[in-house]
């Protein structure tokens, strides 16, 4: 093998282990640090991922260092060997004249080199090689070990004979100082690496054949010796040890240059791969320390919007609340318009009507006025004078007290509440409003107080106070008598509760006849009152009427003759929007200058298939034909309204005490749509009946009663309506004038009702239970309980009618219906549907 080889192939020869310090603490940079006031959890771990991404760059940054170094000085040590080993042999070679003579290095690091025996040979030369291989092999692992656990460098001990022992180490005098940086190691002294080249080749040379201990030996006692000398020293050194060398051949000459030309190009590697590492490390840095900076910036956006956001938490939220509010009316309208669109069309079904009940209040009905002549019509105001001189008007009242024997209190007053008349004292509120069911001495019963107001002219507002949160029983009613005059005659008329829907029914504006309708407004609340009549031909054209403002307090008379001329009979609907009203008409007529009757006519039950109209009075035969012998309109007659626009069929039955009454009438009878029809009673005998109108589809119906014997003399007229069943406990007292009778009905059921005659003392009478058969109908004359009764309490099942009749003279008849069960205050009716 050629020396050039072994040069180029001296890979295998000893280092020495260098120790690699552990990689300095990296300190934590201030922009990593944690901030004092966090603004949240997850800011807080962002700055934690920023700081180990930094600490890891640097960690790798110093290890990349280290072992750059420890290739550095490797590579050195490796090319130190390969030089004393080339040295070596050139001077075991036949052709050099003075091998003995030690060989100095002449390059400008001033490397110490070893001398050799003069004495070749190649089994020398095989042993080196192999000894160095051997070296290499075990020094490998023992490298890889010493960078992974950072131990000191080890360096052979030297005896005082200059003879390095490599039995014991022992630690160099710098493995205690800290490791320098890769520029550091770049300016060490050519001494320390002469030093080190000297150990390499002295442990090469123990492990080599004997021959060559002695050089390997000398030279590293000459390394050794310029290792621990200064610096400044190191070129005197060098001067003297080339006085004692003679000089190299030209072939050692050239076989240096070429070794110098092979370790400045491995040199230059190593520099231009420090620099790549140097660069790629700065290159991370910087990329470490960009992406540190850009979740900086992250942060403190972050920290400034978390502080906006605490500002602004306030405003967003009333903001959204108003937003969302908004999106809901929105979506609400939306929802309600779609509907609207695409909603199918409801059924036109009325569902029952639910009533809320308001706490008991003072029970209010109003009395109509006491009838008045009509002397003209000033504009569209009536006149009005007394229509007889001889006139008895007055208003009656009935108070029923508790079971404690407590009246409650009453008064009468005008529509405005003034000119009030007390005709009970009223009990303190917070007395009456206590539940009582026995008086202070701990006895039970009942009383009551008759009241009776003459001279009160005008319409009245009667008022009844409650007990024990109850509305009270008790009625008021107006009659009125007449012996000469026009309107002479017997009239009576129930105080009603105020409604917001009235009807009446055969009304007449013949020649002759007067037909007057009062409306009153006894609420707090104006009314708009509508007005629709209806005559034998069907709906009349009353477009007056139709928007009549009533205000709080006031009342006001309508001439239906004007808006229905000449009309035998004519229905009357009065609808109020606002304000509930009450109404009441004045019916009167004359045959030239003969009265022919006078009478308050009241309203009729609400429209419906079935209309029962008890307390029917038919006079004797002979005096209907007496009077009607002239005049064919003198006899009772039952006039029927259909108020709805297809007409309606009806049948007529009549009812007395002992079932229904034999009457002939028409199979088909029918009355044209929103007209009225006229059925004559005349065939029936005289007594007391209840008529009964069933049709298919709703009508109103009532009977007009004709009085007289005489066509020379006065006669009278009383219009009997359809009416409602009696729920409950009601009181109605009797007529001043005239005496009073009542007629009760059973149609579909038998009925059973208590009677209490009330004298005029209060005093209240044995009850008196009265049994209805169904299809029957009798009556009642309180006179048979007590011949000063001045009052009855009724007590029903709900399926009983009754009316009260009124007979004076022998040419008198009045009618008066049965008022409804109070009800302190209305309840709120509210319907459901179409």
């Amino acid at each position: 093998m050629s020396d050039e080889k072994n040069v180029n192939s001296a890979d295998s020869a000893d280092k020495p282990v260098e120790q690699v310090p552990a990689p300095k603490p990296v300190a934590k940079s201030e922009d990593g640090a944690q901030s004092p006031q966090p603004v949240s959890a997850a800011l807080s771990r962002a700055e934690q991922k920023a700081i180990k991404a930094k600490a890891k760059v640097d960690a790798k940054l110093e290890k990349a260092r280290a072992k750059e170094a420890q290739q550095r000085a490797k590579a050195e040590a490796k090319t130190a060997a390969k030089a004393a080993q080339q040295d070596t042999q050139d001077k075991q070679d036949p052709t050099s004249k003075d091998s003995a003579k030690p060989a100095v290095a002449s390059t400008p690091e001033a490397k110490t080199e070893p001398t050799k025996e003069s004495d070749p040979s190649n089994s020398n030369s095989d042993a080196l090689k192999t000894a160095a291989k051997t070296d290499a092999k075990t020094d490998a692992p023992s490298e890889a070990k010493a960078e992974e656990k950072d131990q000191s460098d080890v360096v052979p001990a030297q005896d005082s004979a200059g003879v390095i022992s490599t039995d014991e180490p022992v630690n160099s005098s710098s493995q205690a100082e800290p490791k320098k940086p890769v520029e550091e190691k770049k300016s060490a002294t050519p001494a320390d690496d002469n030093a080190e080249k000297a150990t390499e080749a002295s442990e090469s040379s123990q492990s080599g054949s004997p021959a060559v201990a002695p050089a390997v030996a000398v030279t590293a006692a000459a390394a050794s010796k310029d290792a621990s000398a200064p610096a400044t020293s190191t070129s005197a050194s060098k001067e003297t040890a080339s006085t004692d060398q003679e000089p190299e051949n030209a072939k050692a000459a050239k076989r240096r240059r070429k070794l110098e030309k092979i370790r400045a190009a491995e040199a230059a590697k190593e520099e231009q791969a420090s620099k790549a590492q140097a660069t790629e490390a700065n290159t991370d840095s910087k990329a470490t320390d960009k992406q540190v900076s850009a979740r900086r910036k992250k942060l403190d956006k972050a920290r400034a919007a978390a502080s906006k956001d605490a500002a602004t938490a306030s405003t967003r939220k009333k903001t959204g609340a108003l937003l969302l509010s908004l999106a809901a009316v929105l979506a609400a309208g939306a929802v309600v318009g779609g509907g609207s669109l695409i909603a199918p069309k409801a059924a036109e079904k009325t569902l029952p009507a639910a009533v809320t009940n308001l706490p008991a209040g003072d029970a209010i009905s109003i009395c109509a006025p006491t009838p008045q002549l009509l002397k003209g019509v000033d504009g569209t105001d009536p006149q009005f004078t007394a229509g007889a001189k001889d006139v008895a008007s007055n208003l009656r009242s009935v108070a029923v007290s508790d079971l404690a024997k407590r009246i409650p209190g009453s008064s009468f007053a005008n529509l405005d509440g003034s000119s009030q008349r007390s005709l009970t004292d009223r009990i303190a509120e917070a007395d009456a409003a206590e539940a009582r069911g026995s008086d202070d001495a701990g006895q039970t019963g009942r009383s009551s107080k008759i009241s009776t107001v003459n001279d009160l002219d005008k319409a009245q507002m009667y008022s009844l106070q409650p007990l024990g949160g109850l509305a009270s029983e008790g009625s008021a009613l107006r009659s009125y008598q007449a012996k000469d005059g026009d309107l002479a005659g017997l009239a009576t008329s129930t105080c009603q509760a105020p409604a917001s829907n009235w009807r009446f029914t055969g009304l007449q504006t013949s020649t002759g006849s007067t037909s007057l309708m009062n409306l009153s407004n006894p609420t707090h609340t104006t009314a708009q009152i509508s007005v629709r009549l209806r005559g034998p031909e069907g709906l009349i054209d009353t477009p007056t009427l139709q928007s009549i403002v009533l205000a709080p307090g006031e009342s006001r008379t309508l001439v239906l003759g004007g808006y229905a001329q000449n009309m035998d009979s004519v229905s009357a609907e009065v609808t109020s929007i606002g304000g509930k009203i009450t109404a009441s008409v004045q019916q009167a007529a004359l045959r030239g200058l003969t009265p022919s009757g006078v009478d308050m006519v009241a309203a009729n039950a609400s429209a419906s298939n079935t209309q029962v109209i008890p307390g029917v009075w038919i006079d004797e035969k002979s005096n209907v034909d007496a009077l009607s012998k002239d005049d064919s309109s003198l006899v009772p007659q039952l006039h029927v309204s259909a108020t709805g626009s297809s007409g309606a069929g009806y049948k007529v039955k009549v009812l007395g005490k002992d079932g229904e009454v034999a009457a002939s009438f028409d199979d088909n009878l029918a009355v044209a749509s929103n007209a009225t029809d006229i059925q004559s009673l005349k065939q029936l005998a005289g007594g007391y009946y209840t008529i009964v109108v069933e049709s298919d589809a709703p009508v109103t119906a009532s009977v007009r009663m004709v009085r007289g014997s005489d066509p020379k003399d006065s006669s009278d007229t009383a219009w009997a309506a359809s009416s409602n069943v009696l729920a409950g406990t009601q009181a109605m007292p009797l007529p001043a004038n005239g005496t009073g009778k009542f007629a009760l009905a059973a149609v579909d059921s038998d009925s059973s009702v208590e009677a209490t005659v009330v004298s005029k003392d209060g005093k209240l009478n044995k009850s008196t239970k009265l049994e209805i058969n169904a299809g029957s109908s009798i009556v009642f004359d309180p006179k048979s309980v007590a011949d000063d009764a001045q009052a009855v309490i009724f007590s029903t099942d709900a399926n009983t009618y009754i009316g009260q009749l009124t007979l004076s003279s022998e040419r008198t008849i009045a009618w008066a219906a049965m008022p409804q069960a109070n009800a302190g205050r209305d309840g709120i009716v509210v319907n459901i549907g179409g």
